[in-house]
């Protein structure tokens, strides 16, 4: 925490009541004062400092009973098999992570693709965070993508057109019907 001290400006005005702010004299006004010092000047920075500390503590605190937690238990596990069940429970546990990997990168390889396809088509990308690419396979994921750019475009097609949709006009001439029939037989 001594490292990491950062100059601050104090006076002025304060940014969250808009009154002006005066230290001492106006030459504190443009005095630079290091982080310790502004915590150690001001309570409500001094408590909220500690807050986040705290807060910050405790975060880490309760990760690091997790992990320890976790590895105290595969230590248990481990301490209760003979070597042919340790080299068996190793062997699982290495072709498990081996296969997460695998599936992890056929993911990936498997979204790359879908964006290159995607994008060939002018689809747009964000619609492809529908698809979970875990468990996609490559055959059904073209076909996929063809419903959605088929969907998107008829629904883009319906906005469109019913942006573009105006009401029949109305002719007006200035004359009711009534008045039409009146004139038309006061000409006789």
């Amino acid at each position: 925490m001594e490292n990491d001290k950062k100059d601050v400006t104090v006076g002025g005005e304060n940014p969250t009541t808009g009154t002006q702010t005066n230290n001492n004299s106006k030459q504190e006004d443009n005095k630079t004062l290091s982080f310790d010092e502004l915590i150690n000047t001001n309570k409500e920075y001094q408590s909220a400092y500690d807050k986040k500390i705290r807060e910050a503590i405790e975060t880490a605190k309760t990760n690091w009973q997790e992990i320890m937690d976790n590895e105290k238990s595969e230590a248990e596990k481990l301490a209760k098999m003979n070597k042919e069940q340790k080299l068996e429970y190793q062997a699982q546990k290495a072709e498990k992570e081996k296969s997460d990997a695998l599936a992890e990168l056929n993911a990936y390889k498997l979204k790359e693709q879908a964006l290159k396809i995607a994008g060939d088509k002018g689809l747009d990308v964000s619609l492809l965070n529908f698809f979970n690419f875990s468990v996609e396979k490559a055959d059904t994921l073209n076909t996929k993508i063809d419903e959605i750019s088929t969907a998107f475009n008829k629904a883009v097609e319906k906005a469109v057109n019913e942006r573009l949709k105006e009401d029949t006009p109305v002719s007006k001439t200035g004359f009711e019907k009534a008045k039409i029939k009146e004139m038309a037989r006061a000409s006789y």
